[in-house]
């Protein structure tokens, strides 16, 4: 049995977690304010603190902050009704365990809290063997600074539950030191992610440098990278620091990392090992301390086994991931995207036929085409109202993106699951459960797609209870 406390000042909210914890065998305290929570930590430490976000008084991001600040091994899970990527952002980057938004269904607050319960029982075990290794072998050397320092980063504009976990994962890794990797299609945002992580670090006030790997060949490549000494090539009349040596104590974004030769791919990997280098031309060994975040959208996998691309480099690249939706997968972002991108235009008004137009868009170019077409619109409304006329002929016609790969499931392929499953003894007993699994996520993946996300809308058209579909959404890793 765990103790928790919940602090929402809506007595409906408190009442139903009291009665909802009680009969998943925990003890519930609750209160009403970010003060009195304060009052009860000290006298009767919990194990997991729910939060209400908008609370009377202080605020349930500076009740997180006193916590870990005062009680830090105490999880925290912070409650929200208006999810942004700032909310997002701070919760994550202030120490919330995870945070869930209202109207609050308690299937998946129940997922939520097991997980930070398990977390915390894990660090406490960690801690117990860090203290006899701590008497063992006597105290480990200080650790540097690495608590993160606020500062504003790019906007990135989405509600849906795909674009939440992305704002979760950058809140989740800005403040620690390992290379990101970003995943998504052309246009879904991968520079301003990348440029969010760098603005939420300890490293925002140092240099962030991108370079597109994709635009230049190999030699012009490694001397974007590396810099040259002067006379290293015809033309090289002076010595030219490179990224990495410019980004000193920052960033470096490489973005098309998947399009790079595998000469390339070696070159990159020894700096990667110990984040030395030397000028092309040059002798002298150089250090750059700089953190590594990459793009891509290649499937490097699949490149992996192509023998295009190698591994050693991809699990250097890759030990963060994150997975950026394309536009047509989360289509209820489209008009915040559109009023984002008009808010320059303050006189300008859009009807609800070319909102209609552009959700019903497949958008092969994601969110910079939705801009594009935005500012075409603009040039032929001439600062009016934007009618669906104004939009391009490629909108207007709803040309069909080619789908990507694994978005769709041929028919076929059910015959050759089922043939390739029976044959491998060790499925038997689970092949329905097996190639249920199989379908079942781009099934939902689609409906998702159709319906912006709509659960209410999806539950009812495949035919689950809403609570059955959030579980699955849960399990595919959708919400």
């Amino acid at each position: 049995m765990s103790k928790i406390l919940v602090v929402d000042d809506e007595q409906g909210v408190c009442f139903a977690f009291s009665k909802f914890l009680k009969a998943e065998g925990h003890r519930p305290i609750t209160c009403s304010t970010a003060e009195n929570a304060l009052t009860i930590l000290e006298n009767d430490q919990p194990n997991l603190v729910i939060s209400d976000i908008r609370l009377p008084g202080m605020s349930g991001l500076e009740l997180l902050e006193r916590i870990k600040k005062l009680y830090p091994k105490i999880a925290v899970i912070l409650i929200t009704a208006h999810s942004t990527m700032k909310t997002a952002v701070d919760a994550m980057k202030s120490g919330a365990y995870e945070y869930i938004v209202k109207p609050i269904d308690l299937d998946e607050a129940k997922i939520h809290i097991d997980r930070a319960l398990e977390s915390q029982q894990m660090e406490n075990e960690l801690r117990m063997l860090r203290s006899e290794l701590t008497r063992l072998y006597g105290e480990p050397p200080p650790l540097p600074d690495t608590q993160p320092s606020a500062a504003k980063p790019p906007v990135i504009i989405g509600n849906c539950a795909r674009m939440q976990e992305v704002f979760k994962k950058i809140g989740s890794v800005s403040g620690t030191g390992v290379s990101v990797l970003l995943i998504g299609e052309s246009g879904t945002g991968k520079d301003l992610v990348a440029r969010a992580i760098h603005a939420n670090s300890t490293r925002k006030d140092g240099p962030f440098e991108p370079i597109n790997c994709a635009a230049l060949p190999d030699t012009l490549l490694e001397s974007e990278l590396f810099g040259y000494e002067e006379g290293a090539f015809t033309g090289a009349s002076r010595c030219k620091a490179g990224k990495f040596e410019m980004a000193n104590g920052g960033t470096v974004f490489l973005d098309e990392i998947g399009d790079i030769s595998l000469a390339a791919q070696a070159k990159l990997l020894r700096f990667l090992e110990d984040k030395m280098y030397s000028r092309l031309g040059g002798n002298e060994r150089l250090m750059a301390d700089v953190r590594i975040i990459s793009a891509t959208n290649s499937d490097l996998e699949k490149k992996m086994r192509a023998g295009e691309f190698r591994e050693d480099l991809y699990y250097r690249l890759s030990v963060f991931t994150i997975q950026l939706p394309p536009l047509r997968q989360r289509r209820s972002d489209i008009p915040l995207l559109a009023a984002h991108f008009l808010e320059p235009h303050p006189s300008v008004t859009i009807v609800k036929d070319t909102i209609t137009m552009l959700e019903k868009y497949s958008w092969p170019g994601n969110v910079r085409e939705l801009r594009n077409a935005i500012e075409h619109a603009l040039v032929l409304a001439r600062g009016k109202t934007i009618l669906p006329d104004h939009l391009p002929m490629s909108v207007r016609s709803n040309r069909k993106a080619p789908e990507a790969d694994g978005d769709r499931i041929p028919e076929t392929l059910a015959v050759a699951m089922l043939e390739a499953n029976i044959k491998d003894a060790s499925l038997h007993g689970k092949i329905y459960e097996e190639m249920m699994d199989a379908w079942e996520r781009p099934i939902i993946e689609h409906a998702i797609e159709l319906y912006g996300g709509n659960q209410v809308q999806i539950a009812r058209v495949l035919g689950l209870h809403r609570t059955t579909l959030r579980k699955k959404m849960l399990k595919y890793g959708l919400l």
